[in-house]
């Protein structure tokens, strides 16, 4: 690694612990207003992501205008700096955190949680997606999350301590021995956090999504239809700068056939269509300034 990179990536690490640690004497409104302000500023800053963004959900949304993908856009980097000093204060939080989080459909959770196989909770990248397993966790479940490891060890670290100072054990997607504890955890009939909205290099297949094809991961498809976890969409919506609401789903039920490629697809199509109708109804919540729609299924083929 070239000197300028270590150097940039320890100022980026200590940067960052010495934010956390500041802003953890400030009350939880003023960094929310902080986290705000510095998410609109990202947005006049990141040129390029802005214009991902907006053109991004104007594929998703072509009946809308310019000005109102804008509007979305900018609340979405307002929301994404409020979640990150959430982050900050999530000690806090995580004290009182029926004063800041309330949950929809409980009854989804514990209807899938009675099979006794593990629940697979899929989301996507929307709202304070972090909170949920938190939430969940502080309730007394056994709860783990597949995350995607971060570029730099160090950051990944100080990201999965926070994590783990609340009894959310993360599984880091690839890692030696990652499938013996996602396994393990569906067998003790724990909370299995999946994020599948985003084109990443995983196994995976192609699905519809706002009207094209998308690449989507296929494991939690995986994880379903051989181990017989339940299945459960929820998602987190931001009601103002300090509540949330937990939104559950009702459990999805996996169809097999004697063509077990069509049933992955078929249920992650399912899972995938539970997510969109989410955003459509909070299209300021999702992350936008992703490359959803990057790859491309050979030959026109969605598989």
């Amino acid at each position: 690694m070239r000197i300028r990179q270590r150097f940039a990536r320890s100022l980026v690490y200590y940067g960052t612990k010495s934010i956390i640690f500041f802003f953890r004497l400030f009350p939880l409104g003023f960094d929310s207003w902080l986290g705000a302000g510095l998410g609109k500023l990202a947005y006049f800053v990141l040129r390029s992501e802005r214009t991902k963004g907006i053109n991004n959900i104007l594929k998703a949304f072509p009946d809308k205008d310019g000005l109102w993908a804008r509007q979305q856009i900018k609340k979405s980097f307002e929301g994404f700096g409020r979640s990150i000093m959430e982050l900050v204060k999530l000690d806090t939080i995580a004290k009182h955190i029926d004063d800041y989080i309330r949950v929809e459909n409980f009854e989804a959770f514990e209807q899938s949680r009675a099979k006794g196989k593990g629940i697979l909770w899929i989301t996507g990248h929307i709202g304070n997606w972090e909170l949920m397993p938190v939430y969940f966790a502080s309730k007394g479940y056994e709860t783990y999350v597949v995350a995607k490891g971060i570029y730099d060890p160090k950051m990944d670290k100080l990201l999965n301590d926070i994590r783990e100072r609340h009894q959310v054990h993360p599984v880091i997607r690839g890692s030696q021995g990652s499938g013996k504890k996602i396994l393990r955890a569906l067998r003790s009939n724990a909370i299995l956090g999946m994020l599948i909205d985003q084109d990443t290099d995983v196994q995976g297949v192609f699905v519809n999504f706002f009207g094209d094809t998308a690449f989507t991961p296929r494991g939690a498809a995986d994880l379903a239809l051989k181990a017989g976890a339940g299945v459960v969409a929820g998602f987190i919506t931001r009601i103002d700068s300090r509540h949330h609401v937990i939104t559950l789903h009702t459990p999805l039920i996996p169809s097999k056939s004697s063509n077990y490629e069509n049933d992955v697809v078929s249920l992650t199509q399912s899972m995938t269509d539970t997510i969109e109708q989410h955003i459509r109804r909070h299209p300021a919540d999702w992350v936008w300034m992703h490359s959803r729609w990057a790859k491309r299924p050979d030959a026109g083929r969605v598989q």
